[in-house]
């Protein structure tokens, strides 16, 4: 194999394998994602008995698509409550807790209360008792004055020295006893000493009082608490289990929504597009439209048109640049004459892209003929060319077709993205339903990378 022949194998396998991975999806070609706003079947020609079923289709599919942001944002509504629910239980758990150390705490307070009910009761009879003395003082001492004052009578008129003696003494305890008394507010404070130390006693340990009755009160009232909160706690757990049922229960919709959406989209991919809609304004210019089957059988006749100039340039004596250019140029027109045939609404743009795709398809073929003709000889590489196109138009028109109606598995697709009867498609399909550009740009690019990989130099026999 000469180098220059390698580096046209390199060249070619480097655009099949490219395009396996470039934005050529069949559904792009017919639905503009800049454009479209809902996902829509592939456009058919002519008119079609699915106008009701399109409509239900439609609403069905926004009906669809409220169902799913709502099941969407119950199911982000009940996963926050189900987090706050958690942060419940939890401030339950504290206060369970606290209100259980109060009610121990009144409990210890109300028997305290208690042991300082009995001894104040001791001091308040104590203070009685000394402030009940107090008051007999002064009795006594009127008693002790009065008996001096008898003795000092029966002494006043004694001579006898010793009673003489004895008169003074009881006028100096007389004078004594006259001073001895208390003040009288000392007297009242000792009283208010009595009564306060009563009324203390009274509040710590006779019932009917405010504090007493408070303590027990608390007492009860905290110990009631403590069960509540603890019967709270356990329904609160009950309740979490029924929540975690609920937030699977919302996620089962989400999901369902979630399903339903894709089905009914689809159901609405699987509708045709009418070319133009019943009952339209005939003086409104329509959109353009193209059925992608039309477009891929379209590229098949490119491929398989390419592949015969390829082989009839082959063994032509000379003019094979002639065979290869004018030949391409026949069966792009021919191809577009029919894409304006087919479709719909087709103005110069739509014509000259399809035109470009054609062509651009017919000759990425007799490129790719070229290379195998070059690598493997003339005969087993015609042979093989045929077969690549036959196969392409297999593998490529099936993924079309069913593309139509049906999502279709990625690697399927990503074969069929590396076959230039697939390119040509897009680019044909896309310019007649004005579809994304960049399917286009893409399509072109590589078809004229392969094409110029194996037409380079075709004058020769090399």
């Amino acid at each position: 194999m000469k180098s220059g022949n390698g580096l046209r194998l390199v060249c070619a396998l480097l655009a099949l394998v490219v395009g396996a991975f470039l934005p050529m999806s069949p559904a792009d070609t017919w639905a503009n994602a800049a454009r479209d706003s809902e996902v829509s079947g592939a456009p058919q020609v002519g008119p079609d008995n699915l106008g009701d079923a399109r409509r239900a289709a439609g609403e069905a599919g926004q009906q669809a698509k409220v169902l799913k942001e709502g099941a969407g944002q119950l199911a982000a509504g009940i996963g926050e409550a189900q987090g706050q629910t958690q942060q419940l239980i939890d401030a339950l758990t504290a206060a369970q807790s606290g209100s259980q150390e109060l009610a121990d705490g009144m409990v210890q307070l109300q028997a305290g209360t208690g042991q300082l009910g009995a001894g104040a009761t001791q001091l308040a009879d104590s203070i009685g008792e000394i402030v009940g003395q107090v008051a007999g003082f002064e009795a006594v001492r009127g008693q002790v004055v009065g008996a001096i004052d008898r003795a000092m009578e029966e002494l006043k008129d004694a001579k006898d020295p010793e009673a003489v003696q004895a008169r003074e003494s009881l006028k100096g305890l007389r004078e004594q006893a006259e001073t001895a008394q208390l003040p009288p507010d000392v007297v009242a404070k000792m009283n208010q000493l009595r009564d306060g130390s009563r009324e203390l006693a009274n509040q710590l340990a006779v019932p009917g009082y405010g504090f007493h009755d408070g303590i027990y009160t608390a007492t009860n009232g905290s110990a009631e608490l403590a069960a509540g909160l603890r019967e709270l706690q356990a329904q609160t757990g009950q309740a979490t289990g029924g929540i975690d049922e609920l937030v699977a229960g919302v996620e089962k919709i989400n999901q369902m929504a979630g399903m339903n959406a894709d089905k009914v989209a689809a159901v609405r991919a699987a509708l045709p597009v009418p070319a133009a809609a019943p009952g339209a304004d005939a003086a409104e210019p329509a959109d353009p439209t193209l059925a992608p089957v039309a477009a891929m059988l379209l590229a098949a006749m490119a491929v398989l048109g390419g592949t015969a100039l390829a082989g009839a340039a082959r063994f032509a004596s000379r003019g094979r640049w002639w065979i290869l250019g004018a030949g391409s140029v026949v069966v792009a027109a021919a191809g577009t004459i029919l894409a304006g045939v087919i479709g719909s609404g087709f103005g110069v743009q739509e014509y000259a892209l399809s035109f470009a795709g054609v062509l651009a398809g017919a000759l990425s073929s007799a490129g790719l003929a070229s290379v195998l003709v070059r690598t493997l000889g003339p005969g087993a590489g015609l042979g093989a060319a045929g077969v690549v196109a036959l196969a392409q138009t297999g593998v490529v028109g099936w993924v079309w077709r069913t593309a139509t109606t049906a999502q279709v598995d990625s690697v399927w697709v990503a074969l069929s993205q590396a076959a230039p009867m697939h390119w040509a498609t897009t680019a044909v399909s896309a310019a007649g339903n004005g579809g994304d550009y960049r399917g286009i740009v893409s399509a072109l690019l590589l078809s004229a990378l392969l094409a110029a990989a194996g037409l380079a130099g075709a004058r020769g026999r090399g």
